[in-house]
């Protein structure tokens, strides 16, 4: 009788292996960690750019090998930083990180 019971028991965990969930805690965790760092991110001061470009670089590659639907716009993210970062321009670069901070809530 406990052989009966430890059957379906057996058969449903295996289902949870073979459908994904649709919540993945490692790219939300990407997601929250780039969030934070373009949040941080001034046009004032460039230098201290790496640290988001990099998290962003990480969430990119991480969407790109899931083939998630979102690796498009976390690559036009990318993007938009790095142009954001190359340019003169304040006025230009704060307009790129304020519609980018809103293209994350989106990918979230």
């Amino acid at each position: 009788m406990k052989i009966l019971a430890i059957i379906p028991l057996l058969v449903l965990s295996g289902c949870a292996l073979i459908f994904p969930r649709d919540h993945d805690p490692v790219m939300f965790g990407y997601l929250v960690d780039t969030k934070i760092a373009v949040g941080k991110l001034s046009c004032d001061d460039k230098a201290t750019w790496s640290t988001a470009e990099s998290t962003i670089e990480k969430l990119k590659v991480y969407t790109d090998l899931r083939k998630d639907p979102q690796a498009d716009a976390v690559a036009k993210l990318e993007d938009a930083v790095k142009k954001a970062k190359e340019s003169g321009n304040k006025t230009f670069c704060e307009s790129v990180l304020k519609i980018n901070k809103t293209r994350i809530d989106v990918i979230v």
